[in-house]
Parts: C-alpha cells; sequence; structure tokens
C-alpha cells in the first residue's frame, strides 16, 4: 500500500540524491528532473489537474464528516492490492491512479463513506470504464457528466475520472451526504462537464437510452477491433448496435480493416475507403463504411432496407 502525499514522494527522491551533485548547476538541473516527472492529470482531451493538488482538492471538508486520515495512492504496479479481482478492467482503460479515502461521520464513527477516485488516461477512458460498470437500466443522478447511484453506492465520470463511493450504511442522510460529496468533487474538478465528442457521432434516433459504451479492447471478441463507441438501437422492433472507432490517421483505419478481412477469409482486393462487409463467423454480417479516419459500421443488423439507410447516413457525416 502506497499511503504517501506527493510532497512526500518528492522528498523521498531528493533525500536519494548523491551529495556528490550538490554543485548549484548540476542541483538546479536535478530539480527540473524531478519536478518535470511528477504524475500531472492534465491531458488533450480534458481540464485535469495537478496530481500534487489531488489530496487537497479531490477530498474536500464536509460538514458533519471527518476527513480521510490519509490518502492512500495505487499505481499500475500495485492496483492489484486493492482490487486484485477487478483490476483488470481499469487497466484495459488506461489507468493512471487510485486515491482512496475514508469519510467518518463526527456523531459516530462507525459511519463511513470511502471514495475510490480513478485517474483514467482521458475523459473518452473514464467514459469507457463507467459504461462498463453502469447498470441498466440505471438510477442516474445529476452529478459530473453522468452518474448513477444505489443503495449505500454512488458512482459518476468527470474529466479523465471515474469516481466510486460507497458505504454500509444506507440512510438517507448518508445517500444525501455522498450526493454532496460527489457534487463537490465534480465542480472542482469540471464546473461544465460534457460527454466526449465520440459520443455525439451515432444518430439520436431510434437509440437505446443509456446503452452507450466505449469498448478500449476486444470489440466484438476481437483484439485487432479497439476503441468502439457503441450503443444498442431499436427501430421498428429491429433490435441491433451501431458503433464508431476513430483512428489517428486512415493508415490505420486500413490496417484494421485488412485484419478483419484477414480473419473472416475474406479477399477484399484493395482495401479503399467506402462500405465494407465483413462476414465475421462470431458475430454475423458487420458492415463497416471507412471514411477519412473514421471507421462506422453496424452488427446485428438483418433488414436490409435499415443496413442501407445507415450506411448512407455515416457517408453524409
Amino acid at each position: 500500500m502506497c499511503r504517501l502525499t506527493f510532497l512526500h514522494k518528492t522528498s523521498l527522491i531528493m533525500n536519494n540524491i548523491d551529495k556528490r551533485f550538490a554543485v548549484l548547476p548540476v542541483l538546479a538541473g536535478l530539480l527540473f528532473v524531478v519536478t518535470s516527472a511528477m504524475p500531472v492529470t492534465r491531458d488533450s482531451q480534458g481540464p485535469g489537474h495537478d496530481a500534487k493538488d489531488d489530496h487537497e482538492m479531490l477530498f474536500p471538508a464536509m460538514e458533519g464528516w471527518e476527513l480521510p486520515a490519509g490518502i492512500d495512492v495505487y499505481e499500475p504496479d500495485n492496483l492489484w492490492d486493492i482490487i486484485n479481482g477487478a483490476a483488470d478492467l481499469y487497466m484495459a482503460y488506461d489507468f493512471r491512479e487510485l486515491y482512496w479515502g475514508r469519510y467518518t461521520h463526527s456523531d459516530d464513527s462507525s459511519i463511513y463513506i470511502v471514495m475510490e477516485i480513478y485517474r483514467q488516461g482521458d475523459p473518452v477512458q473514464a467514459f469507457g470504464v463507467y459504461s462498463q460498470e453502469r447498470p441498466r437500466p440505471p438510477r442516474l443522478v445529476d452529478v459530473g457528466v453522468q452518474g448513477f447511484a444505489a443503495p449505500g453506492a454512488l458512482h459518476f465520470f468527470v474529466s479523465d475520472l471515474y469516481v466510486r463511493m460507497r458505504s454500509h450504511d444506507t440512510s438517507e442522510e448518508t445517500a444525501a451526504a455522498m450526493e454532496a460529496l460527489a457534487r463537490k468533487v465534480s465542480e472542482r474538478v469540471d464546473p461544465e462537464p460534457e460527454f466526449p465528442d465520440i459520443t455525439g457521432k451515432l444518430p439520436q434516433e431510434g437509440r437505446v437510452t443509456h446503452t452507450e459504451e466505449f469498448i478500449n479492447t476486444n470489440f466484438l471478441g476481437h483484439p485487432f477491433l479497439s476503441g468502439a463507441f457503441v450503443s444498442s438501437y431499436d427501430v421498428d422492433g429491429n433490435r441491433f448496435s451501431l458503433f464508431v472507432i476513430e483512428h489517428d490517421s486512415s493508415r490505420e483505419c486500413r490496417e484494421m480493416l485488412a485484419d478483419y478481412y484477414e480473419f473472416s477469409g475474406q479477399e477484399p482486393g484493395e482495401i479503399t475507403e467506402g462500405v465494407h462487409r465483413i462476414e465475421d463467423r462470431w458475430n454475423g454480417e458487420v458492415g463497416i463504411l471507412w471514411k477519412d479516419h473514421y471507421l462506422y459500421g453496424y452488427y446485428g443488423l438483418e433488414k436490409k432496407e435499415l443496413q442501407e439507410k445507415y450506411l448512407d447516413l455515416f457517408s453524409g457525416l
């Protein structure tokens, strides 16, 4: 268990610097290296925050509750120490750090709220973890970008953080305290949180509410398919799924399609932008439209009229 503040971490590093390097110019260089190496949550896809301030900003004071006596910090190399059975899920979404703290009721120390704050690689990854744990249907709460509650629990995501709260006490008072705490954390991280841009790439019409999810690895059971935003649809009794995968370049789209064709055993010839229909022995026909650095698609959709409708819709995006 790592029970350190980031200030502790810096002092530990500095204490191990060899005194032979105490010459001023060299020491200045070393100080630059140390401070540059401190973990920072800033990311090009979200506002983020300085990691050294996490223990102050992410665990605010609450009236009627005692602050955590200490903040435990877990990183990729020791996450299994605290959530052995579930660590793989977080690692699959570019896990960076976990901050763990326990609030206790001021009048009754046996009543507690445990808050676990998982910092993932970016807001899309945070949404991805959240989407895997969100029940169907969820009891939503207006916290962060989105949150849900259950007896003795509250989960939400905001920026690159996925936050889980739990308590053995299921009273209305403790539930209200969890929601108030969640709101404080969310507002400090991002006062105006929004869903990641990729969630707007699929049509709203026919979308089954709260089925949106981001699957970072092994989409449709294939190791070569990754980074898929997917949602379920119901149109005139036809239940199916639509997805979009965004790449950094069109070359990566071509490589992914080539791997998919190799799996299917089909001979595609030259792989170019446009419509591709993959005969997937595990998932049936998977229709894909390659456009620029995006792959749009459907699966579980048998009605030809709807297939053409969505392929045409994707081509116009």
